[in-house]
C-alpha cells in the first residue's frame, strides 16, 4: 500500500510538471518583424563619371615653317580673342613679298605707258595716220598687262597671308591648356604648338549603355556633384549610334562654371532609371537559399504565406521586385528563421 500510495503521490507531481511546461511553451512569443509595402513607380539611381573639357578647345599650329622666335604666353594664362601667342621667323617670306611688290610696280609702269600709247593711236586713227591693227595690238597688250597684275596681286596677297601666319593668334578668348614647343625650335606647317581651351563654359562627354540612353532627352537637366558641391548640367548633344566596340552611346552635357571647377577634373552625374511599377523591399526580407527560387514571407490574416518574387534589380540596401500582388501587403523583414510556411500566428 505504501508503494501504491507513493506512486499515486508521485504521478500527480509529474503530471503537474508536464502541464506547466506546455503552458510556458504556448505562451512564448515568436520573434519577428514585419512592415506594410505597396507597389509604386520605382527608379534606380546611377552615378556616371565624366571628365570636364572646355566647350571651345583648339589645337593650334602654324601654317608656315620657321623658327620659333618668341613665346608670348605660358600654361594657365587667360588670353583674349586674336591675342598673339607665338611668333616665328622665316627668312624667305619677306623677300618674296618685296619681289611681288616690285613686279606689280613694273607692270603698272608698263600699263601707264600702254594707256598713253592707246590714246595717241586713237587720235591718229581719226586722221588715218595709223591702221586699226596697231590699236588692236596695244589694246590686247593692255588686257594682258591687267591680267598679269591681278595674278601677281593674288600671289602677293597669299604671301602676305603667309607672312601674317608668322604670328600664332588666339581664335577665341580662352585659357592656355598645353604648350608643346619653345623658343628656338624649328617647326613645320601643321605641327602642334599648343592647346587653347575656352573659359566661358565647360562640357563633359558621358558614355551610356542603351538602358540609360533611352531615358535621356535634349535640354534635360541632370544633377552633378564635384567635391562637396551639387548643381545641374544640361544635355546638349545625344548620339543615336552606339560605338561598335563598347556598345555605349555618347551624350554631351554642358556644365555651368561654378565652385572652381576646371578643365580636366572629374564630375559625377546622377541619372535616374525608370524601372516601372514594382515593390521596393529591404534586402534582408528576401530569402534565397540557392536551391529554391527567391521568396518572401507574407503575413495574411495571421498566417505565414511563402510567396515567390521576381527580382528586378538591387538598389543600395533595397531590392526592386515583382510579385503577384498589386495591393498593400505585410512582409516579414526580420526573424524569418522563426517562421515556417502556412504557420498560424496567435493574435496579440
Amino acid at each position: 500500500m505504501k508503494k501504491t500510495t507513493l506512486l499515486l503521490l508521485i504521478l500527480p507531481l509529474f503530471a503537474c510538471t508536464d502541464k506547466e511546461e506546455k503552458q510556458v511553451n504556448h505562451q512564448e512569443k515568436i520573434q519577428y518583424q514585419s512592415a506594410v509595402f505597396e507597389p509604386s513607380e520605382q527608379h534606380k539611381t546611377h552615378k556616371i563619371s565624366g571628365f570636364v573639357v572646355p566647350t571651345n578647345q583648339a589645337s593650334l599650329s602654324f601654317q608656315v615653317s620657321g623658327i620659333i622666335d618668341q613665346q608670348l604666353i605660358k600654361i594657365g594664362d587667360n588670353v583674349e580673342l586674336n591675342q598673339a601667342l607665338f611668333k616665328i621667323t622665316n627668312p624667305a617670306l619677306e623677300p618674296q613679298i618685296q619681289q611681288f611688290k616690285s613686279q606689280i610696280k613694273a607692270v603698272e609702269a608698263t600699263l601707264s605707258q600702254n594707256t598713253a600709247e592707246v590714246k595717241r593711236i586713237e587720235n591718229l586713227i581719226k586722221t588715218n595716220a595709223v591702221s586699226q591693227n596697231e590699236l588692236d595690238r596695244l589694246t590686247n597688250q593692255r588686257n594682258n598687262l591687267q591680267a598679269t597684275k591681278k595674278s601677281i596681286e593674288a600671289q602677293l596677297e597669299q604671301a602676305q597671308s603667309m607672312f601674317d601666319e608668322t604670328y600664332l593668334r588666339a581664335p577665341f578668348a580662352g585659357n592656355v591648356a598645353e604648350i608643346y614647343k619653345e623658343t628656338g625650335e624649328v617647326i613645320s606647317p601643321g605641327e602642334l604648338i599648343m592647346v587653347l581651351g575656352g573659359v566661358s563654359s565647360l562640357e563633359a562627354p558621358l558614355y551610356l549603355p542603351a538602358f540609360l540612353h533611352k531615358h535621356i532627352q535634349l535640354g534635360q537637366k541632370l544633377p552633378i556633384s564635384y567635391l562637396n558641391y551639387n548643381w545641374q548640367a544640361t544635355v546638349k548633344e545625344i548620339s543615336l549610334t552606339a560605338n561598335p566596340k563598347s556598345q555605349l552611346f555618347k551624350v554631351l552635357i554642358e556644365i555651368p562654371i561654378k565652385h572652381g571647377l576646371k578643365s580636366g577634373e572629374k564630375v559625377t552625374v546622377i541619372i535616374k532609371e525608370n524601372l516601372g511599377h514594382f515593390y521596393r523591399l529591404p534586402i534582408e526580407s528576401v530569402i534565397d537559399d540557392g536551391i529554391n527560387e527567391p521568396f518572401v514571407f507574407l503575413i495574411d490574416n495571421k498566417q505565414v504565406i511563402q510567396t515567390k518574387i521576381d527580382l528586378i534589380t538591387i538598389d543600395d540596401n533595397d531590392v526592386i521586385v515583382k510579385m503577384p500582388h498589386q495591393t498593400n501587403i505585410e512582409v516579414v523583414t526580420q526573424g524569418q528563421v522563426n517562421l515556417s510556411p502556412n504557420q498560424k500566428l496567435s493574435k496579440p
